[in-house]
């Protein structure tokens, strides 16, 4: 399974607002920033509080992820793709294949969400968040 996963900078919550009228969407997620561990915050300004860092809804049969960049995001990176796995072994195999030629964004780590998650933008410019589940 793929999930898209849709940034903005500051107005996810704005935008989970809008699709959940457009969309009727029943289930909803949403995890701010301020939520995140106490360790984990100083990494991040406290005007981010209010800022989305997860959130899921189906839209039409499709499960969608969203969240704030404290990065900022341009048009062309605004979707990218998730791509929950089994284990860590097969995150980094995934992750070392797409960084070849391309960037990594976030380095593969652990994290209180996921035992391995990683960034990377590959050769053709597409953005994949790789999760062990």
């Amino acid at each position: 399974m793929i999930v898209p996963f849709i940034n903005f900078a500051g107005e996810a919550g704005r935008a989970i607002a809008f699709y959940e009228t457009v969309f009727e969407v029943k289930d909803k997620h949403i995890m701010l920033f301020r939520d995140m561990p106490e360790d984990m915050k100083q990494h991040f300004p406290r005007e981010t509080d209010h800022y989305v860092m997860h959130a899921e809804m189906t839209i039409n049969g499709t499960r969608v992820w969203i969240g704030d960049s404290t990065q900022g995001v341009s048009p062309g990176d605004m979707v990218s793709l998730s791509v929950p796995l089994a284990s860590p072994e097969e995150v980094r195999k995934a992750f070392e294949k797409l960084s070849e030629g391309g960037q990594t964004l976030m380095e593969l780590a652990q994290t209180f969400y996921s035992p391995l998650f990683g960034t990377v933008k590959d050769r053709f410019g597409v953005i994949w968040h790789l999760i062990c589940q």
